[in-house]
Order: structure tokens, then sequence, then C-alpha cells
């Protein structure tokens, strides 16, 4: 079972992913991919091993910058994920801190929340252009926070990010990408109420 929201402490942090969760791109990653191979000079393998290794690197500025003009191109016809705005509204009146936690780069993932106005749900964006993983970012909002790791939810549609970061001992839920709307409208519902079960145990 990828979500293992225990009965043990209340939720006070909820870290959304951005691809997948707060909206789809929609990108061919396999061409992006090769894109980045291109730049880079050798066979990337995976984006997301490559910004791990290379952060703060020439080449990864490089190949970020590249990446990033397919990801605002693939904003053009990004939509919010169905149901989310009710979800961030109910979640702003129960005192929740939150964050956008994404391998995109920040000016795409501001700019998507700008023209959706959402902007303001969040305490703060982390983005690959200042972390090098997932779990760095989370490790980052459990320095700031103070809260404890199981007072941490991660909704996250890759099960590599929910693998890594269930290590920090942060609670998780797997987002499925590409859901009827049903089932959204239904996962939304299962963790608000499991967030509320959290708090009220």
């Amino acid at each position: 079972m990828e979500n293992n929201l225990d009965a043990e402490g209340s939720i006070k942090v909820v870290a959304f992913d951005f691809d997948g969760v707060i909206t789809d791109l929609n990108i061919d990653w396999n061409s992006a991919i090769r894109l980045a191979s291109k730049v880079a000079g050798y066979d990337v393998r995976s984006l997301l091993a490559f910004y791990e290794n290379s952060h703060g690197a020439p080449i990864f500025q490089a190949v970020s910058k590249e990446i990033e003009k397919v990801e605002l191109e693939a904003l053009k016809n990004a939509k919010l994920t169905p149901f989310i705005m009710g979800f961030l509204e109910k979640l702003s009146k129960i005192d929740v801190e939150m964050y956008v936690v994404s391998m995109q780069s920040t000016l795409v993932v501001e700019r998507f929340l700008q023209q959706h106005n959402l902007a303001h749900y969040f305490g703060e964006v982390l983005t690959r252009d200042r972390f090098p993983s997932k779990k760095a970012q989370i490790n980052y909002i459990l320095t700031q926070s103070g809260v404890n790791p199981n007072q941490i939810l991660l909704i996250d549609d890759l099960k590599k990010n929910i693998t890594e970061c269930k290590e920090l001992g942060i609670t998780c839920y797997y987002f499925m990408k590409h859901q009827v709307s049903d089932t959204i409208r239904e996962a939304w519902k299962q963790i608000f109420k499991l967030i509320q079960t959290h708090r009220s145990s």
C-alpha cells in the first residue's frame, strides 16, 4: 500500500507535487530526455538522476534552461487538476501549512500558480532551481517547519519520490495520474478525511 497515513501525530504540513498533482503538463518526457542528452553531450537516462547528480554545475543550468522551455510550452495547455481548488480552500481553513515541491523550474510553477490564482495558498515553492531532489525539498521543509516527520504529508504521483521520502519518516499519499474526474474527486475527499483523522486523533 503506497499510502502510509497512520494514526499517530497531527498533519501540520502538506507538500504538493506539481506535475501530476496540481496539474498535468502532459510532456513527452522521452523527447525531453533526448533534448537533455543533446545539451549535456552524453546519454541522459533519467532527468531526476541528472538533476541530482549535476545540481549546481554549469551543465545543470544549461539542461535546466532547455527543459524549462519545454515546460513553459506545456503550460499553454495545462489545466488545474479537477477539484483541487476546493481542496486547497478547505485546507486553508484548518491551519495547515502548504508547500509546492517540484522538479520543474520556479518560473514554470509560479507562472501557473499566478495564472490560476493559487499562489496565496502556498507558503513556499520549492523547485529544482534550489534543490537537487524531492527528498532534499522535504528535508528543507522539516528544517523550516520544525514539525515531526510524520506531521508532513507528501502528495505525489511518482512512486520513486514516495519511496525515497518515506525514508525520512514522513506520511505519503500516492496520487495516480490520469484518473477520471469522479475518481479524482474521491481521492481529494479521502486525503482530506485522512488529514482530519490525524488532527483529531
